[in-house]
Parts: C-alpha cells; sequence; structure tokens
C-alpha cells in the first residue's frame, strides 16, 4: 500500500507539473480559503481553547456548578461560595490541590502617579497548584489567608518591571491598593496566568477581598457565590475519576439545604476558565466568524472542483484506456484523489504560513479598534502563537478539503462511456457531468450572493454612522471618567457648581449614564390599570443636561431645582420627561402634559417632552425612554465655549485632584463614543468587505472556468452552426442560456440564504434595516 501510494503521488505530482497554469490556480484558490479559515481558528485557540500557562497544564482541570433550588445569593455564573470551596478542597482526593480566585479586579494604584491596574485575588494555594513559583520572594502562604490577616500581595512581573523598574528591593515594601497598604512579599514570575486574558498586575489573598472589593465582605460570607475553581489532576487519575468523586461531594453538600439540587461540569483547562460568562457571546462570534469564513472555503472547493471536473473530462481517453486495459474504478478513483490532496497540501502550507503571520498582525490592529473610550485599555495576557490545535485544524481542514473538492470529480470522471473512448470522441461527460458542474457554480454564486448582501448591508451601516442624526450635540461636550467603577462619592451638588463656574462651561450636568455610553439602565413601565408593562430605558439626571446636550424640550418644561434636590424621595408622584416616541406610544396624538405612569412602585407625572434622541445606541430610536430628576452624583457631562475644551479638562483634572490626589480621572470628548460606533461598524465592514470581494473574485473565476470549458467542449457543435449560417450573437445566446442557468439558480438561493444571515448582522447594523432596499439591491447588483 506504501509503495503504491509512494507512486500515486509520484505520478500526481508528474501530471500536474505538466499543467502548471491548472496547478498554480487550484493551489492559489485553495490556499486563500485554507488560509482564512486557518487564521481565524488562530486567533479563537488564542482566545478560547489554548492551554493555562501552567507547568503541566493538561493536568490541571475546571471546575463549574449550576444550583437550582438553593437560598444562596447568586453571582457569577458557574462560581462557588468560599464554604463550597472548601469543602471541594478538604474532601477530594483526586486532586493534588484546588484553587480559587475570583473577577479580575480593577483596583487604583496609589503614587505620586496613580493608574488603574487589573489585580487577581486568589487562595494561597494558587502558585503551588498552577506550578508557577514566584521569580522573586514567596509566593502567598496559609496565614495569609486567614481572617484579620495584614495584606499583602504578590506583584505581577509586567508591573514591577514597569512601575517600580525591577527594583529587587521592592520586597518588604508597601504598595498602596484601594487606599490601603499592602506588603509586597514576592514578585510573580513572568507569565504567570492571573485568571483573565488581562494582563495581571499583582495578586492577592482571598482575606483581602474586604479591602479591594469594600461593602460586600465576600470572603466572611458563606452566602455568596463568587470564586472560580480549578485543580490538578492526581497522577495516574483520569477525568472521570474526578468527576465521580466530585459529584459525591456535591450530593453531600446538597444534602445540607432542602430543595438543592447541583449539576457539575468538569472539563480541562484552558483559556475560558474565566469567573464571568463570555462563553455565549464568544460562541455566538466564533459562530459568525466561521460561518463566514466556512463559506470562501466552500466557494473554493467548488472553484477548484470544477476545475477538476473540467480537467477530468479532457482526460477522459486517458482514464477509459486505463479501465479498458483492466484497472478498477477504485484504483482510478485513488490517483484522482491523490492529486487532489496533493494540491489541498501545497495550498494547505501557503495558506496556513501567511495566515499565521498575517492574523497575528491583524489582532494588534484591531483590538484597540473594539475598546470603547470609556473602559480602561488593560494589556491583554494572550498568546496568539500556533500549537498542536492550530496544527490538527490545519491538517484535518487541508485533506479534508481535498476530499471533499476531489471526490465528486473523481466518482465523475472515473465512469466514462468505454464505447466512446474507443471511438477515440473525448467529448465525454454527458449530462450528469453537465449537471455536476452546474450544480458547482450555483452553490458558489449562492454563497457569493449571500457574503455581498451582508457585505451591502454592513456599509449602509457604515455610511449610516456618519451621516445620522443622533438627536442631541456631540461638539464641546465632555465626560469625566473614573473607570468602571463610576463617580467617587464627591460629586455633589458643590462641585457641580463649582465646575457650572468654571471659565468657557456653558452648562454642567450629572446623568446616570453617558450618551452612547457602556450603561443601560431601565425597568418596567405601565399605564395606571394595564397589567403588563413595557421596557424603558430610564436616565435620572439633572436640569443642566438638556442644555448640555442641546436637546430641546418641545413641549412642557425642564425639572427646577427644587425637583432635582427632593429627587431621592419615593414617596408620592415625581415629576417625568419622556421622549417623542414615548409620548405617541402611551397616548397617541393627546397631550402627555400631565398624564401618569407607574414605574415599579412610583407613580410619574408627566411635567414634558424631550426630543427624540439615540442616548441608548445608534440603532434604532428607543420605543420608551424616561427621563427623571436626580440630585447628585453619576456621570458628569460638560459642555465648554468653543476653544476652551483643552482648558476645561485641565481645570476639571485639577478640581479632582483637590478633592482626591489618589484618584485616577479622565476627562473624554462626548464625540469619542460616536467615533467608537463608527469604528466598529467600519472594522465589521471591511471585514465583510473583505470576505465579499474575495467570494466574488473566486465566484467569477469559478464562473468563467465553467463557461470556458463548456465552449471548448461544444467547438465542433458551434462550428457546425456557424457553417450552417449562424449569427455569432445567437451563438452567444445559445451558450448564456445554458451557463447562466445555475448562476440564476444559485442567486436566488444566496438571496434567499442572505435574509437569514442579515438578522444575524443586525447588532452591527447601526441605523440600518437588516431589509434596507439599497444594501440589498446594491450589493445583487454588483454581484450580477
Amino acid at each position: 500500500m506504501l509503495a503504491n501510494t509512494w507512486g500515486d503521488l509520484r505520478y500526481a505530482a508528474r501530471s500536474l507539473s505538466r499543467t502548471p497554469g491548472f496547478a498554480a490556480a487550484a493551489v492559489v484558490t485553495i490556499a486563500l480559503g485554507v488560509g482564512v479559515n486557518a487564521g481565524i481558528f488562530v486567533i479563537l485557540n488564542g482566545v478560547l481553547f489554548r492551554d493555562l500557562p501552567a507547568a503541566d497544564a493538561h493536568e490541571l482541570v475546571s471546575i463549574e456548578q449550576s444550583v437550582e433550588g438553593s437560598q444562596v445569593d447568586a453571582g457569577p455564573v458557574r462560581t462557588f461560595t468560599i464554604a463550597e470551596y472548601r469543602t471541594y478542597r478538604d474532601d477530594a482526593r483526586t486532586v493534588t490541590g484546588l484553587l480559587a480566585h475570583a473577577v479580575p479586579r480593577e483596583t487604583t494604584l496609589g503614587g505620586e502617579a496613580p493608574q488603574r491596574i487589573y489585580g487577581a485575588i486568589v487562595s494561597c494555594n494558587y502558585f503551588t497548584v498552577l506550578g508557577s513559583p514566584p521569580a522573586l520572594g514567596r509566593g502567598l502562604g496559609a496565614q495569609d489567608c486567614e481572617p484579620g490577616a495584614d495584606p499583602v500581595v504578590v506583584l505581577g512581573h509586567g508591573l514591577w518591571a514597569t512601575t517600580f523598574a525591577a527594583d529587587p528591593a521592592m520586597l518588604g515594601r508597601p504598595v498602596e491598593l484601594e487606599g490601603h497598604q499592602f506588603t509586597v512579599v514576592g514578585i510573580a514570575a513572568e507569565g504567570t496566568y492571573g485568571g483573565s486574558p488581562l494582563l495581571t498586575s499583582y495578586f492577592a489573598p482571598l482575606s483581602a477581598d474586604r479591602l479591594l472589593w469594600p461593602g460586600e465582605s465576600r470572603f466572611e460570607n458563606e452566602s455568596v457565590r463568587w470564586l472560580t475553581l480549578i485543580g490538578r489532576r492526581s497522577a495516574g487519575t483520569s477525568l472521570a475519576q474526578v468527576r465521580a468523586e466530585l459529584e459525591v461531594i456535591a450530593a453531600r453538600i446538597d444534602d445540607l439545604e432542602a430543595g438543592r439540587s447541583t449539576t457539575l461540569a468538569i472539563e480541562r483547562a484552558s483559556r475560558n476558565t474565566l469567573p464571568f460568562d463570555l462563553r455565549g457571546p464568544a460562541a455566538g462570534a466564533a459562530g459568525v466568524l466561521m460561518g463566514a469564513f466556512g463559506l470562501i472555503l466552500l466557494i473554493a472547493c467548488a472553484n477548484v472542483a470544477n476545475l477538476l471536473l473540467a480537467r477530468g473530462m479532457a482526460r477522459t481517453q486517458e482514464i477509459g484506456i486505463r479501465l479498458s486495459l483492466g484497472a478498477s474504478r477504485a484504483r482510478v478513483v485513488r490517483q484522482l484523489l491523490t492529486e487532489s490532496v496533493l494540491i489541498s497540501i501545497a495550498g494547505g502550507l501557503l495558506g496556513s504560513a501567511l495566515a499565521v503571520w498575517s492574523f497575528q498582525s491583524l489582532v494588534a490592529l484591531v483590538l484597540p479598534t473594539a475598546v470603547h473610550p470609556e473602559w480602561p485599555v488593560p494589556a491583554l495576557d494572550l498568546d496568539f502563537s500556533p500549537d498542536f490545535r492550530v496544527l490538527w485544524y490545519a491538517l484535518a481542514l487541508t485533506f479534508g478539503t481535498g476530499f471533499v473538492f476531489g471526490l465528486a470529480p473523481a466518482l465523475q470522471v472515473s465512469k466514462p462511456d468505454l464505447n466512446t473512448v474507443i471511438k477515440q470522441d473525448v467529448g465525454g461527460g454527458g449530462r450528469s457531468g453537465g449537471r455536476l458542474r452546474g450544480t458547482l457554480v450555483g452553490v458558489q454564486v449562492a454563497f457569493c450572493m449571500a457574503l455581498m448582501i451582508a457585505t451591502g448591508l454592513l456599509l449602509r451601516g457604515l455610511y449610516a454612522t456618519y451621516t445620522i442624526d443622533p438627536g442631541f450635540t456631540f461638539r464641546d461636550v465632555a465626560h469625566l471618567s473614573f473607570g468602571t467603577d463610576g463617580g467617587p462619592l464627591f460629586l455633589d451638588r458643590e462641585m457641580l457648581a463649582q465646575v457650572a463656574a468654571l471659565p468657557g462651561v456653558e452648562a454642567a450636568a450629572y446623568a446616570s449614564q453617558t450618551p452612547l455610553g457602556e450603561a443601560i439602565s431601565g425597568g418596567e413601565v405601565r399605564l395606571s390599570g394595564e397589567s403588563g408593562g413595557r421596557f424603558a430605558e430610564v436616565d435620572a439626571v439633572t436640569p443642566g443636561y438638556f442644555s448640555v446636550l442641546e436637546l430641546p424640550i418641545v413641549r412642557g418644561r425642564n425639572f427646577t431645582d427644587a425637583e432635582s434636590a427632593d429627587a431621592e424621595r419615593t414617596a408620592g408622584t415625581r415629576p417625568v420627561i419622556v421622549s417623542e416616541t414615548t409620548a405617541r406610544n402611551f397616548w397617541g396624538e393627546t397631550d402627555p402634559l400631565g398624564r401618569t405612569l407607574l414605574w415599579e412602585d412610583t407613580t410619574l407625572e408627566v411635567i414634558g417632552v424631550a426630543q427624540d434622541a439615540r442616548l441608548g445606541g445608534l440603532g434604532e430610536i428607543d420605543s420608551y425612554y424616561l427621563y427623571l430628576p436626580r440630585r447628585e452624583g453619576g456621570e458628569l457631562l460638560v459642555r465648554s465655549s468653543a476653544g476652551f475644551a483643552a482648558t476645561t479638562a485641565s481645570s476639571l483634572l485639577a478640581i479632582v485632584r483637590a478633592r482626591d490626589p489618589s484618584l485616577v480621572a479622565r476627562v473624554l470628548p462626548l464625540e469619542a463614543n460616536l467615533a467608537w460606533y463608527r469604528s466598529v461598524s467600519g472594522l465589521v465592514a471591511v471585514l465583510g468587505a473583505a470576505l465579499g470581494g474575495l467570494a466574488l473574485v473566486l465566484a467569477a473565476v469559478g464562473i468563467y472556468g465553467v463557461v470556458s470549458y463548456s465552449v471548448t467542449r461544444r467547438y465542433r457543435e458551434l462550428g457546425i452552426r456557424v457553417a450552417l449560417g449562424a449569427r455569432a450573437r445567437d451563438l452567444m445566446v445559445t451558450v448564456l442560456r445554458r451557463t447562466m442557468r445555475p448562476v440564476v439558480i444559485g442567486a436566488v438561493a444566496g438571496i434567499v440564504a442572505a435574509g437569514a444571515l442579515s438578522r444575524i448582522l443586525s447588532s452591527a447594523l447601526f441605523g440600518v434595516s437588516p431589509a434596507d432596499p439599497i444594501g440589498l439591491g446594491g450589493a445583487a447588483l454588483l454581484r450580477s
């Protein structure tokens, strides 16, 4: 068998070398299809599937739970309480150690230049279980996780090397985290896993949670779920044995609480082992990406299959003679598949090499674009270098592609009409060959049409982000940001007055959310007497809010200072301002002023109607949007006179530093939020356009090849028609009538498929309907 395989490979190489144009076209086509798919898998592998950076990472297991019927407070999905962690840690024998870590914490590092960093709150056996001892000093000891223990910290290698200039004398010194002094006991080794995709700047013991996450005391509270568990399997212990033992322990814990039922999920630990749920969004994004890139590969396969089919038909006489001399059909099919796999291997190697290089560079360009301006921009602890998963994926894709595009042509051309071959009529292929070629063309056109229509919608969405009217003014408006934890307590009425008095400031206001920001809040609102409510976005604002955004109140009035000062009361009727769309949806053309609504347990009286605005996002206008009065705190928005923006920013930061020198604050232009929508939409549109353009080129080449082959095979017939007086136009119509039939059928199928695809893309279509006629029609015309 090995000798026959080697002989097939040599014959395939010689055969392909005699047709270098065909070989080059096929290899490049497969390289494009395999390359883009291998490239996107490199990224997904680095984000989701890669083993943790730890010693003998294959021995690490993630432990997650789903609990029903428990009275314990809910927490991040799949997490454990401190009591549950201790029970599993102490009772399990199939693991040599069980560590716990919490959601990565954004923290203020104090000093002369305060900065926001991310740190991990971990159990004191963290470094031991991972097999990652500190580079300097010691790790965390059992005494550090005792209640009331002195606060200590192990610095991340990156923070130590940059902020502290790799000073070994940092051991034993204090550092300030969230206003508390922590003693440095160690320096983590470079690359130590920190429990998230973010680069970890410090490792603090679980007992320090009360200092770094004040107000919850989760370490002392055994009824709060907040910990993610990772264990290391004992020598010779299988994953199934770990599952069996921990399920017994889970059953014992269930017996302590009536009605409780626990389901454990125990798998090999990977980058997807996180204390917060990224699997749903990540799986959705991965599915969309792999689906789109998979369509490119299918188009490439159909393209090369058509080329092989045309080439096989030209070799009908050769194949017929081999069959006549006693070769079995299976032997001929194997030889033809060997050629296909050889093409696929060459294309796969070329495509994978280009993909690994290009997609790694692409990540560095794309990630900053996808970061919202209100978010801090932390360094990421991700590795996109190829590993065995990438290798096996590329190999499976390469060989699978070779069989996919090679099998149908091989089966088709390996059953020629020997009688025709003996008469040396090489025009074989028959109707079945024509049907197969037509089917392959239809598949290419359908997939290409779906991608082109999706591209058209994405480009329309990008255009909308630049032309859509959000309903309020961004220009000369600044936003005071304090990171993901919101504003500090000193954002009071006194500070608002101080800001409003700054030179060049025209208006200042507090709001519960920033226009086009990341936070969206709301609740159920209904009319009196209604049993069911409708979800409404609710923004609590001070009276200056409408002046800051130049958002007109078209009917009624604004909140008064007295209503703002009295905003925290819950008894009695409270004033509310509604959007124009909200007023129409509740009361039609009837005057809404003086009307009442029920929001949660509060009665609201409409005192004004504000112009519609896209405050929560650039999509459709919210059906229900309410403005409530606010006393103080929240998000600070400031409008400055033209030319005073830089001066205003420095003055705002000076006020913040005067109140709390350790606080990290940023002044961001409100236009940055709009720019983020544009950058994300542009990123998606460019990706869609690249895929659509690639699909269009592949499909065009495929259709050209089929038409060219069809004309070549009909030379004699067409020559006879010309001799009998047929005109060139008649011949063209005859050829196009047959070749365009699968194109039209494929186009119709692609339009139908694009309807479903547009629903998936709807979240990226800011201000554009998934059924937008311009986007759909323009892409279809371009494809035609």
